[in-house]
């Protein structure tokens, strides 16, 4: 597919008509890179490598005007441009990122250089350090910069890399600064069309010494995913009865097959979902005098995210656990492909349908204060602030229509799940309504800091300047879920006594069209969820919090600097040492004991604390006029992810499965070298090369055990301290301005992770590690015309969790922009043009985990800059 795509882009790129770039020839700077004027595409790369070329540390960007130019609706989707940047995708749309093959969450993400506060609306997502890029539009941003390589002075907590995002500066916009964008949104699976709008304000006072820059965004979104998916693989014994069944072997029998892979449930899903991101930001700025000025950023943003997902699920762990059999077993490489399971003699039904329907939203702000203070010797830096998030989903109502049943699972083929029933998926009236459940949860992260830095300037022939500082962070994180109960048939199902077919609604057009073949469940009893939600506002829905799984956590750290850095003619070099204290506190409900006849729950408090002496070096040296080599070695650290760190056990009823936690996790820490080469041959070229390595102490790993919860067998990860590995690779970056308004970009990097891994369950792989991925744009700009295509590529990689891992993915990506005036301009955007197909697997190809189909997206607009 990679292959396909990238001659499409090529093609379509050289189609176009040729014609020559204005450039501007009245510039008498001596070096034009650092005064330049941002025009279009290509000037705008001119600035990025600008700020790249004068880093002092191993830096890549991206400006405004690139952001603005490429098809990328979020901050997510305008960092995969970058090279070593790998980005996850959540229902069609990029969500996180990882740097230089890590997993999110073991990088930082910073709003203007502070913590930005993140939260989560899907019901089963697990509290964690990454930050949901979903709340943050691409209109917000001036520019992004990912640091590769850390400086003292920088917060720790990256083990792969940290992503500043940079607002615009009120004082260095223009007076009466306008940008109205207006845009109509069109999926093509969901085949709904929906308003994107944005603006971008600046106002400055007759003395250019105040000024107030303001954002307002709101993009609405409606999407639909067709998926395969299955869930809670784990490893069972089996013995064969008299009739030849496979069924569990238990303590008193001898089994006959042992460890087999062998699936929890699974069905075939199809969810809906309405987005609304609702955003604004203010950044005030005033300069007192020559030496004083204070900024202030504040940030408010919403996603509104209420979703639906319906599922006709098998569900094998629980015709197991309640004593049924399977007949016809087909076991391949140690894993159960196929079977036929049988019905339930001691149960009343053996598999369901489930509607889902939630209330979901999130939201972020931060508020940040700046006073600086700018003397010819000393420049003092004073900064205060907060940001927090909170979110999640206020009501999931979950329905389940069940029958007791036969059915047959097949997973033989790549990339689909065949299941067939004896009871019709189409005869409605034959499953019944047998769990009616309304439940909540909401996560909560809060971060406060206060930080003080002075940088000395140094008259010496080599010392250039002494920086120190101080910063102390308070940082909380809390989950809560409430859980309905008396939802079963004795109880408010029972009261209801209904079946599907009182809930009769037509089914989607083309689900599923992309994914498995005719023998693959594409059509089954839809439920009518607006009839299913009269019914159930007639229950009376009892909530309590589910113990196992709630949680507070709360992180203090302390941490100071010292850096030195050196300057001449033809080198400059920083080195320092950052020294941080952590005090943990994680606090859970501790669980009763099983046979307690009166349990009670109480809060159990586990303290930890930890110190980090950080040191680091980077050697900046300018080899010709056009060529630097950079070198960098230092120690770094990421803190173990809230979800990994909670005394308390988060599952999924439905799935039998869920993630413990550990309390006493040390955080990752590694020792990084890395050596880069850049030669910046024209302006907006360059060529480079760089090599990273990363020698990990210890990775986390999880151990996967079957524990018993709410009286149902359910397959449980549980982390610990692994040992170590490294993760090391190469960078290769191209980029061109060709001729006559003709460019490229390429980047590719290379990364290889290895460890030892103390589970069978983690195997050799490093978590959030693709071996290869690249990333290829081809624009052409004249003075009325802007186009570019962008594919990026990534091969599989290991997400964490379990021993799932996410297939190879490419996506084409475009735009198309026309200047119908100096002032108004068109626009067409385009995302995952190739329409691809997100899979992922758990061990072995024989173990899907999700098949998802998201369709592509369409942009048309107008964009009016003042």
């Amino acid at each position: 597919m990679s292959h396909r795509c990238y001659s499409i882009l090529l093609l379509l790129t050289f189609c176009f008509p040729v014609s020559l770039l204005a450039t501007d020839n009245n510039s008498n700077t001596e070096n034009p890179l650092e005064t330049i004027q941002i025009r279009g595409f290509h000037d705008s790369v001119v600035k990025s490598l600008n700020s790249k070329r004068f880093s002092d540390q191993i830096t890549d960007s991206i400006s405004a005007q690139e952001i603005g130019k490429f098809p990328d609706k979020n901050v997510a989707e305008a960092l995969q441009r970058i090279t070593g940047i790998s980005l996850s995708r959540i229902q069609g749309e990029g969500e996180r990122i990882g740097v230089r093959g890590t997993t999110p969450e073991q990088n930082r993400t910073y709003l203007n250089g502070q913590y930005l506060a993140s939260a989560d609306w899907w019901i089963s997502s697990q509290p964690n350090r990454g930050f949901n890029f979903t709340l943050l539009p691409a209109d917000i941003v001036s520019s992004l910069e990912v640091h590769k390589t850390p400086q003292a002075d920088q917060d720790e907590g990256s083990l792969g890399g940290a992503i500043n995002i940079k607002t615009l500066d009120p004082l260095l916009t223009d007076n009466q600064f306008l940008v109205l964008n207006s845009q109509v949104q069109y999926n093509d699976l969901s085949n709904e069309f929906d308003p994107q709008l944005s603006a971008i304000f600046n106002y400055k006072n007759n003395d250019e010494n105040f000024a107030t820059l303001f954002t307002a965004t709101q993009y609405k979104r409606q999407l639909r995913r067709d998926g395969l998916e299955s869930w809670g693989w784990h490893e069972r014994d089996y013995h064969y009865d008299k009739e030849q069944n496979l069924t569990p072997a238990n303590l008193l029998e001898n089994e006959t097959l042992r460890s087999i892979w062998t699936p929890g449930g699974g069905g075939s899903a199809l969810f809906k979902q309405e987005r609304i991101l609702s955003t604004l930001s203010a950044n005030l700025a005033y300069q007192f005098n020559h030496h004083w000025r204070l900024d202030a950023h504040f940030l408010h943003s919403q996603l509104d995210a209420d979703n639906s997902n319906q599922n006709f699920l098998w569900q094998p762990a629980r015709v197991l656990d309640l004593g049924g059999t399977i007949k016809n077993a087909v076991i391949n490489e140690g894993t159960l492909v196929y079977g036929q399971y049988s019905k339930l003699e001691a149960a009343p039904y053996n598999t369901s349908m489930e509607a889902i329907w939630r209330e979901s939203q999130i939201k972020t702000q931060s508020i940040h204060f700046d006073l600086l203070y700018s003397g010819p010797i000393w420049q003092v830096q004073y900064q205060l602030g907060q940001s927090q998030a909170k979110g999640g989903t206020s009501e999931d109502s979950t329905s389940q229509f069940s029958a007791n049943t036969a059915f047959s699972v097949d997973t033989r083929l790549q990339k689909n799940i065949i299941a067939h029933y004896d009871t019709s998926p189409l005869e409605a009236s034959q499953w019944f309504l047998t769990e009616a459940r309304k439940d909540a949860q909401q996560g909560e992260d809060k971060a406060y800091f206060a930080q003080v830095d002075a940088n000395y300037q140094i008259d010496h022939p080599i010392i250039s300047s002494l920086k120190v500082g101080l910063k102390y962070r308070d940082h909380q994180r809390d989950f809560k879920r409430l859980r309905s109960i008396n939802g079963s048939t004795d109880g408010l199902a029972g009261e209801l006594n209904t079946t599907l077919a009182d809930y009769p609604s037509k089914f989607v057009d083309n689900y599923l069209d992309k994914v498995g073949n005719d023998q693959t469940l594409k059509l089954y009893s839809l439920a009518n969820i607006a009839l299913l939600q009269q019914d159930f506002d007639t229950l009376n829905f009892v909530q309590h919090v589910e113990q196992a799984s709630r949680f507070n956590i709360k992180e203090r750290s302390l941490a100071g600097y010292l850096k030195l850095s050196f300057d001449d003619s033809f080198y400059r070099i920083n080195m320092g040492l950052r020294t941080v204290s952590t005090w943990q506190d994680a606090r859970a409900v501790e669980q009763p004991a099983i046979d307690n006849p009166s349990p009670s729950f109480n809060w159990i408090n586990d303290k930890k604390s930890y110190v980090d002496l950080l040191p680091s070096a980077n050697i900046n040296i300018e080899l010709t006029s056009d060529l630097m080599s950079r070198f960098s070695v230092a120690r770094v650290m990421s803190r173990a992810q809230f979800n990994h760190l909670m005394p308390s056990t988060n599952y999924n009823v439905t799935q039998s499965q869920g993630q413990g936690g550990n309390p006493n996790l040390d955080p990752y820490r590694a020792t990084q070298f890395d050596a880069s080469l850049e030669w910046y041959f024209q302006d907006g070229g360059l060529v480079s090369a760089a090599l990273f390595n990363k020698d990990v102490t210890s990775f986390i790993e999880f151990k996967r055990t079957l524990e018993r919860h709410e009286g149902r067998l359910m397959s449980i990860d549980r982390p610990i301290n692994g040992n170590g590995g490294s993760v090391r690779g190469l960078e290769l970056s191209y980029q061109q301005h060709i001729a006559y308004g003709l460019g490229v970009i390429a980047n590719y990097t290379y990364v290889d992770g290895k460890r030892v891994p103390q589970t069978s369950l983690q195997k050799d792989r490093v978590p959030g590690t693709s071996k290869h991925s690249y990333n290829i744009t081809a624009y052409y700009e004249n003075h009325w015309l802007s186009t570019r295509l962008a594919y990026n590529y990534r091969t599989e990689f290991a997400t964490g969790v379990g021993e799932i891992i996410t297939d190879d993915y490419g996506q084409l990506d475009g735009n198309i922009t026309i200047s119908l005036s100096p002032n108004l301009k068109m626009t067409f955007d385009f995302i995952n043009l190739s329409d691809e197909i997100s899979y992922s697997y758990e061990r072995n190809h024989y173990a899907p985990t999700g098949v998802y189909h998201n369709g592509r997206r369409f942009y048309l607009g107008l964009r009016y800059q003042l």
